[in-house]
């Protein structure tokens, strides 16, 4: 039987690219029945979670503090996670959720069983080819931060910098497959042909209309699912991404190859850009902050806003858990990711102050923003970042 990709389980609209994996009649069964289970999980046993809490925890909790709970209190989160994790209906939420996500990487590695051996010839093959669109460049002698190495974010088998060997793309391809079936299992639709890239720029025309970029680069690419976007919609840009794991970046230079798109792959940490100042129109991200750390947004953060020239845009999309904006019971379940599913800065993320974290870095407050943006598939991004004025010089503030 013909193979099949991921879409085959309403994810990306795709039609058997390449790089995605190719699922054979057992895989597309198991996967779709793992989609009907988170769907369950998250949607409908959530659902009834925020019920409970709202229309029984929440008013006992009310009457013993004597206030009424407020959704932006620490304190108050505490006294609704105690009471909330003492629920019959929470424990089994929490469980059916860690269990559906260790099916999914059973899925996927079932699949690369039979695949991965593909998906390596495919990258092998463009990697080799003397007339490349794009580039790739490794650094085996980068530093890989601990919260990378050494955590397996979202329970990924090895993490994203396992590697096999020097080519290897095992994590890039897990990534890729998880990721499909974990946004489809949150009831998140996407609309066919369109990515990260075509939101991003479609906000950027809308606000600034005179903005035309000619260098682009993503911070934190992974694999490079969004990056070929931007050179398709701006053929004439020069489009870079960076990263710190190996794997996804074999993975992402396979599929922006196969894409027919000219991407500049680098293994780089976004804390520490080997980019000289000022030399970017535009620098964007795809959920990278909430994978860093307190320590490593704040310069990140900086990085992209020293590597922007005159004019140009910082524009940073990630996810919208931000305290405040979710209720109390959705912040106790976003807890759930920071002890069970290897997302160690997830509350951090949710509760940081990204406005200040840009004025910390002289950024004027005129220029920022921090915000939801609606999608067009449904719900929202949290997006942040800011428009460098015409006339700033990093060199000439360093001196001052």
């Amino acid at each position: 039987m013909p193979g099949r990709t991921l879409s085959a389980v309403n994810t990306q609209g795709h039609n058997d690219l390449e790089m995605n994996l190719h699922l054979n009649h057992d895989d597309v069964a198991r996967a779709n029945f793992l989609v009907a289970f988170k769907k369950r999980v998250n949607l409908a046993m959530g659902a009834e979670i925020r019920a409970n809490f709202n229309e029984r925890i929440a008013p006992e909790l009310e009457k013993t503090a004597g206030h009424k709970l407020s959704d932006t209190d620490k304190a108050d989160r505490k006294i609704a996670k105690a009471a909330m994790e003492s629920t019959h209906l929470y424990k089994a939420w929490a469980v059916l959720t860690y269990i559906s996500q260790g099916m999914m990487w059973e899925i996927v590695d079932g699949v690369l069983d039979h695949d991965l051996d593909r998906l390596q010839k495919a990258f092998d093959t463009y990697n080799a080819r003397p007339n490349k669109l794009g580039s790739l460049k490794l650094n085996p002698q980068l530093k890989i931060p601990k919260n990378i190495s050494k955590t397996e974010i979202h329970r990924q088998p090895g993490g994203f910098c396992f590697e096999k060997n020097d080519t290897d793309i095992t994590a890039g391809a897990r990534y890729n497959g998880g990721g499909l079936m974990y946004s489809s299992g949150k009831g998140r639709k996407s609309v066919a042909g369109n990515s990260g890239g075509d939101f991003v720029l479609s906000v950027l025309k809308e606000r600034y209309p005179d903005f035309k970029p000619k260098r682009i680069l993503e911070l934190g690419c992974g694999t490079g699912r969004n990056t070929p976007s931007y050179k398709q919609l701006l053929p004439d840009a020069e489009v870079h991404a960076v990263d710190i794991a190996p794997s996804l970046l074999r993975w992402g230079h396979a599929y922006a190859e196969s894409e027919g798109q000219a991407v500049h792959f680098h293994q780089m940490d976004a804390t520490a850009l080997d980019f000289p100042d000022e030399s970017f129109d535009l620098v964007v991200s795809h959920i990278l902050g909430h994978e860093t750390t307190q320590r490593g947004l704040p310069k990140w953060v900086g990085e992209a806003w020293r590597v922007l020239a005159p004019g140009g845009v910082a524009f940073h999309v990630d996810v919208p858990i931000q305290t405040g904006y979710l209720k109390l019971a959705d912040q106790v379940m976003n807890d759930w990711q920071v002890r069970f599913n290897g997302e160690p800065f997830w509350m951090g993320w949710a509760d940081a102050n990204l406005k200040q974290i840009m004025r910390d870095h002289g950024i004027p407050d005129e220029a920022i923003f921090a915000e939801h943006i609606a999608r067009d598939a449904g719900g929202a991004w949290f997006c942040h970042g800011a428009r460098k004025p015409k006339t700033w010089s990093n060199i000439k503030r360093r001196a001052a």
